[in-house]
């Protein structure tokens, strides 16, 4: 449940600063009741993680390892680094095995194999990265409003759509809600590309659903702090959105085996620092640290 949560009437959206904090990886992430879509949030910045991102690395395949890297930008890397730790920690939760193999749709949208496994679906902007998981196909997406030329980007949009935002009190924010939802109904349909140019999709705020041709979705959408988040499926149920505290993201590292690692690296690395010298013994704790990684990466091949 959210511990505050306010609605917009007819607009289907829900404002709130506050979702519920978890200190480890809600109940339900171990049986998934029928219908029902969670969605968890970790805001990397809140959490710290950045300081993190060189102790995630041994907690990944040498595969995923290097998909993470291929970014340039430090922050790109944390958060693909933070997604495929949350994936792996649903995997763990749900199939008993946080290495669980994926497969990819046409346009690469990537899910657990087997059929009765739960789906789910990744998203990040910002300091956020949010994972949404159910028992239908769904899809998800956040971005961080910023200030953008919106009328240009929404001359894509339908008439009635661009009229709306006209006469919005806050354009900039409708602009996103309708971009996200268009962005969360692509990516339940594990499309290429993002569904901009609709002059035959329909939104209904009221009720809460998206038409495209012959395709009817339910949507949900928040505003969370200087974000928007949208998540789409077939049937929306019961819908708990959670952030991470940092107790629930140990627990993340838990089911990816990471919590001992990290303690013992930190143990040693900081005896590391508090040496003054080379010596045999500085030595020993750069080559166990080392081994230690060397372990875990081989374990997981």
């Amino acid at each position: 449940m959210l511990s505050s949560e306010t609605g917009i009437p007819g607009s289907g959206t829900q404002k709130t600063d506050h979702c519920s904090e978890i200190g480890r990886l809600p109940e339900s992430a171990c049986s998934v009741p029928a219908m029902r879509t969670e969605l968890w949030i970790a805001d990397t910045e809140r959490l710290a993680l950045d300081s993190q991102l060189e102790r995630m690395l041994p907690l990944l395949t040498a595969a995923e390892t290097e998909k993470v890297l291929r970014f340039r930008r430090r922050e790109d890397r944390l958060r693909c680094a933070v997604g495929r730790l949350l994936i792996r920690a649903l995997a763990a939760e749900q199939l008993g095995r946080a290495d669980a193999p994926l497969q990819l749709s046409e346009y690469g949208k990537p899910s657990f194999m087997g059929e009765n496994a739960v789906h789910f679906n990744l998203s990040h902007a910002g300091d956020l990265v949010v994972l949404a998981y159910g028992n239908l196909p769904l899809g998800v997406d956040v971005e961080k409003r910023r200030a953008i030329a919106w009328r240009e980007l929404a001359s894509s949009f339908s008439a009635e759509e661009q009229a709306l935002l006209e006469a919005d009190e806050d354009p900039l924010g409708l602009f996103y809600r309708f971009w996200t939802v268009r962005e969360a109904f692509s990516k339940e349909e594990g499309l290429g590309l993002p569904i901009f140019e609709s002059g035959d999709m329909v939104m209904d705020y009221g009720s809460g659903t998206v038409c495209y041709h012959d395709r009817t979705l339910r949507f949900r959408t928040w505003e969370l702090s200087g974000y928007t988040l949208s998540v789409c499926a077939s049937r929306l149920d019961a819908i708990r959105l959670c952030r991470l505290s940092s107790e629930g993201w140990n627990r993340v590292l838990t089911c990816n085996g990471g919590t001992d690692l990290l303690k013992r690296e930190e143990k040693l690395e900081k005896e590391f620092e508090s040496l003054d010298g080379g010596g045999m013994r500085l030595n020993r704790i750069a080559q166990t640290v080392s081994f230690m990684r060397y372990e875990r990466k081989t374990a997981e091949r």
